[in-house]
């Protein structure tokens, strides 16, 4: 229990995880080490992706991928669910020494820290987790997966506000359309037997109505 306190939990995007996975599903090398990733991957991905990997045990000391980590790269989608399910249940013991069914947002983050991960990324780590463990399959609470309340209640305004201006909008779309009709009902037919002038000068003011409306 202790060695696993002290590593850090992923915090890389689990999204960016699934990609290296598909990477190697490609080819698994022989060694995972920094040109793997290199041409594929930022520096900063790359070290989360790195951390990851150590979190779980992936590769030896020599960089050597496990049997685990072979079957992780399956393109057999319930095999790697399967393998990534029992990763989970392993290495994040403390969090389900939880109710994750029913467990806060607050408990998980207690949890979290029992890992000593530094505030600036326990987010992070969470989120990773939680990703895992719906692609696994595993229950989560919905109090864990609800978004908070704030980040909801300040969009409302802006979607209202964004409504109104499309309204705002559309009547003086409609205005501008109803008087242009009633300038058109006045305007004489085009008359091919006009002088050179009058068809431009008929042309021209047809063309500024039609820039107004814009």
């Amino acid at each position: 229990m202790q060695k696993t306190k002290n590593k850090i939990p992923p915090y890389v995007s689990f999204k960016t995880f699934q990609t290296f996975l598909e990477f190697l599903s490609e080819g698994m090398p022989n060694r995972i080490d920094r040109s793997v990733w290199l041409n594929k991957f930022s520096g900063s991905n790359g070290t989360q992706i790195m951390t990851a990997i150590k979190f779980f045990e992936l590769i030896d000391i020599n960089g050597i991928p496990s049997e685990d980590f072979k079957n992780l790269v399956s393109r057999d989608i319930n095999l790697q669910k399967k393998v990534l399910r029992k990763l989970l249940y392993k290495y994040y013991s403390p969090i389900f020494d939880l109710d994750l069914s029913n467990a806060t947002k607050s408990q998980l983050r207690e949890a979290f820290r029992g890992f000593g991960t530094k505030e600036g990324v326990i987010v992070k780590c969470e989120s990773f987790f939680i990703q895992a463990a719906k692609y696994s399959e595993i229950k989560v609470s919905s109090h864990i997966l609800a978004r908070r309340h704030n980040s909801n209640s300040s969009d409302k305004p802006k979607a209202a506000k964004s409504t109104n201006d499309f309204n705002i909008q559309n009547n003086k779309s409609d205005t501008n359309i109803n008087l242009a009709r009633l300038i058109l009902d006045k305007y004489p037919d085009f008359d091919p037997n006009w002088s050179d002038e009058l068809k431009k000068s008929w042309i021209d003011s047809l063309t500024k109505l039609y820039e107004s409306l814009k």
